[in-house]
């Protein structure tokens, strides 16, 4: 069996158990420890793709502890293999009910991609757009989402959510961009039919520009060529020239405050995120990002207002969500010499749950250390973003046999 074969399952087993410690249980511990002894068995069967087989161990954990919820993600795996998406709707659900507040991205897209199985698109797009509040970076969500609005009759919508997945994912522009044409094209459409001229210009602009890609090369693909090469001066004279005839155009603005932070312009920077958000309230990930650029120009209390900010928007997104936030909240604490506080940020973004903020997912995302407290040696706490490739692994991607072109979710133990 190939070794990627085998760290693909591997990957997806051990994501079935994340969290489950900190589940709000009403199992006993008695209970809870026994489930966590019988998934043992249970993994094995999923391992080896023995679905049948694994489908009764899982449901006699979920019997006597229904809120052992890696049980549940395994029928709901389980289900998908076979096809069977109404009990794996049911299962997905439940894992969401199970873990409310601490229900993740993967949880809400397994269950989106349940949904999309049975063509129930509507109720498919909800639960993705959940998916994308809770990790707007995510390729398969950002993708399936576009979709999913135009196919709903949200054409612009659809524009807004495929260009920020060209604008994480350059690379995969060949497979968002006919997507992006289509949506754009729709979107021109709506903006006639309701008399805004002016909008329906814009929106068969980018049609054009999306569309023609196959044929040359468009404005976009030229900015991310320049980013590549690490002309970051130039990407931002390219992203002006395009803001110039589209001020909305989210990736621009995001592309220009990277490039921006690349040349520690942050002035620049600053202003092209807040731009950015304007137009994407909900992005967790670049709110933080501009809460650390903010502190790193020793905009102190602008980093601090918008962290507090932050925090109150994305009080329901649940502690693990809010790791991100609670680290950028460090360094604007940092920024303000409040050490103590900087100190208790960055503690409850390392205990948040998600790993990526502990010390060692830290190192791992090349990010260097929190800072240090006066008199011991101190860091600069700045994450080492890579340019136009910015989000965190997601684990295998790959085009699915799926129904309109849907991305399969590889990050959390989604279907594979």
């Amino acid at each position: 069996m190939p070794s990627s074969t085998l760290l693909r399952r591997a990957l997806v087993l051990a994501m079935l158990t994340v969290g489950a410690a900190g589940a709000q249980a009403e199992c006993s511990p008695g209970q809870m420890q026994e489930a966590q002894i019988q998934f043992q068995s249970a993994q094995q069967l999923i391992q080896t793709q023995q679905w049948s087989q694994a489908i009764p161990q899982l449901k006699s954990i979920v019997e006597f502890c229904e809120e052992y919820f890696p049980a549940l993600r395994g029928l709901g795996m389980a289900y998908m293999q076979l096809n069977d998406y109404t009990e794996a709707e049911a299962a997905y659900s439940r894992v969401i009910d199970v873990r409310g507040l601490e229900a993740d991205a993967a949880d809400y897209a397994n269950l989106a991609q349940a949904l999309a199985k049975q063509k129930k698109y509507k109720e498919a797009r909800a639960e993705y757009i959940k998916a994308k509040v809770r990790d707007a970076k995510n390729e398969a969500v950002l993708v399936n989402l576009g979709i999913l609005h135009y196919a709903s009759g949200y054409p612009e919508e659809a524009v807004a959510t495929l260009e920020d997945a060209l604008a994480y994912y350059p690379e995969r522009e060949q497979a968002i961009l006919p997507h992006l044409a289509k949506a754009a094209a729709m979107a021109a459409e709506n903006q006639k039919k309701i008399g805004n001229t002016e909008r329906a210009a814009e929106y068969t602009r980018k049609a054009r520009e999306y569309g023609g890609a196959a044929g040359g090369s468009t404005a976009y693909q030229q900015i991310m060529a320049r980013m590549k090469a690490g002309d970051y001066a130039q990407v931002i004279t390219l992203c002006d020239q395009l803001l110039a005839q589209s001020p909305d155009q989210a990736n621009a603005l995001l592309t220009k405050a990277r490039a921006a932070d690349a040349l520690h312009d942050r002035a620049v920077a600053i202003d092209a995120y807040q731009k950015f958000l304007a137009l994407r309230p909900d992005n967790m990930d670049e709110t933080a990002a501009m809460i650390i650029v903010m502190a790193e120009a020793d905009r102190c209390g602008e980093a601090k207002a918008a962290a507090d900010a932050a925090l109150e928007t994305f009080k329901g997104m649940g502690q693990k969500a809010l790791g991100k936030i609670r680290f950028a909240y460090g360094k604007a604490l940092f920024c303000a010499k409040e050490y103590e506080a900087s100190k208790s940020q960055f503690q409850l973004a390392a205990q948040s749950g998600d790993p990526a903020w502990s010390p060692a997912g830290l190192r791992n995302q090349r990010l260097r250390p929190v800072p240090q407290l006066p008199g011991r040696p101190a860091s600069a706490g700045r994450p080492a973003r890579t340019l136009g490739a910015t989000a965190p692994p997601q684990g295998p991607r790959g085009r699915s046999t799926g129904p309109r072109g849907f991305e399969r979710q590889g990050r959390g133990g989604l279907t594979e």
